[in-house]
């Protein structure tokens, strides 16, 4: 199984503002992607894509709202 591992040292309050938080995500070592967290979007791209995928925070709210209940049952 990976191992995976995301570091942030964040301080006690952290607004988002003008710029985007950055969160490099890795596995076994490697990078496997970039999340960006901002004001209106959480911002996926894969380590080897130029290309961002951008989720709403509305869309993303109703993702975690479906993967609750399946993993309910």
């Amino acid at each position: 199984m990976a191992k995976h591992t995301v570091r942030v040292k964040l301080p006690k309050h952290v607004e988002i503002d003008g710029k985007d938080l950055e969160v490099q995500v890795k596995s076994n070592g490697r990078t496997i992607g970039t999340l960006k967290i901002s004001k209106g979007s959480l911002d996926w791209r894969d380590a080897y894509d130029q290309k961002s995928h951008i989720v709403p925070w509305q869309k993303f709210a109703e993702f975690a709202k479906d993967q609750k209940k399946k993993h309910k049952r």
